[in-house]
């Protein structure tokens, strides 16, 4: 990641509740895969929760990107 992106991540978190949300889920959810990951096999439920935990995890990310975009798009951003 480059400097700019984390001063803009950081001011994101500071000034941006729902990216705090986001970010906080986002990290959650890696948490619960690295959990799942770990085990050698899994039961067809564990697998099914694997992949909805995936599912969410991009689309946290896919959001969040987009307050990044959304937030380097606006004029004063650039200020």
């Amino acid at each position: 990641m480059s400097d700019e992106q984390h001063s803009l991540k950081e001011k994101l978190r500071k000034q941006n509740e729902d990216f705090r949300k986001l970010e906080t889920e986002h990290h959650r959810l890696e948490r619960e895969l690295n959990r799942l990951i770990r085990h050698k096999t899994l039961t067809p439920e564990e697998e099914t929760h694997k992949k909805q935990i995936q599912v969410e995890k991009l689309h946290a990310k896919d959001r969040m990107e987009a307050m990044i975009r959304d937030y380097m798009n606006r004029p004063a951003a650039h200020q």
